[in-house]
């Protein structure tokens, strides 16, 4: 399955060679009151390739990670008996064979509304930590850890504004909302030794600069 998805986005980037290619930073916050500070951040680097003015496939290598809030047990004494941290990351490559609902690139300010359908494919890889300590001697902690990883296949969506910056180049800055599809509670269930179970999947927002090149003369 993995062999055959690969061999298709690699055909279709071929075929797409003389298309008009940008190259692109993104980066995401996605928020989620399980994890720390409400939410997780994702980042990376793609390629956007216009095949027509309304599809413009986009290709990227992104990054996720999260870390959950810190959970410590008390006696009733107060005082602290274990505690226990769990963080995840994901590797993520997606493909997106983005809409644009209306093509007007033409000079700076112009916007291209867009739709973008996600196919993933992570590798999600979580980490638990662990200490159970001595009421009665604080400096006696037993410590362990656990890993958990898994490949997975997701569907997600998105859609934003492109904006483009320059009237020389195809430069342009895209702001979209997102729904992803990547999961990283279920590697989190894993090496949980709570009852609770976490599910990463969450709206965020999330910033892509595209590089363009410079536009022909007409």
């Amino acid at each position: 399955m993995k062999k055959n998805t690969f061999c298709f986005l690699f055909i279709l980037l071929s075929a797409s060679l003389n298309a008009q290619v940008r190259g692109s930073a993104n980066l995401g916050v996605y928020r989620h009151t399980d994890f720390q500070n409400s939410g997780y951040i994702q980042g990376g680097l793609g390629l956007d390739v216009k095949v027509f003015k309304f599809l413009k496939p986009d290709f990227n290598v992104t990054y996720y990670y999260g870390k959950l809030e810190d959970h410590n047990t008390v006696n009733a004494s107060g005082i602290v008996t274990s505690t226990s941290n769990i963080d995840a990351s994901a590797l993520n490559f997606g493909f997106s064979p983005k809409i644009c609902l209306n093509s007007s690139e033409d000079g700076a300010g112009d916007a291209i509304l867009q739709i973008l359908p996600m196919y993933n494919i992570s590798r999600i890889e979580a980490h638990g930590n662990y200490a159970t300590i001595n009421p009665n001697n604080q400096n006696q902690i037993l410590t362990t850890n656990k890993t958990a990883t898994e490949w997975q296949h997701s569907i997600g969506i998105g859609a934003g504004v492109d904006i483009m910056l320059s009237d020389v180049t195809y430069d342009s800055l895209a702001i979209n909302l997102y729904y992803t599809g990547v999961d990283m509670g279920k590697a989190m269930n894993n090496v949980s030794k709570s009852e609770n179970r976490y599910d990463s999947r969450t709206l965020g927002l999330g910033l892509n600069y595209y590089l363009g090149f410079k536009k022909r003369k007409e």
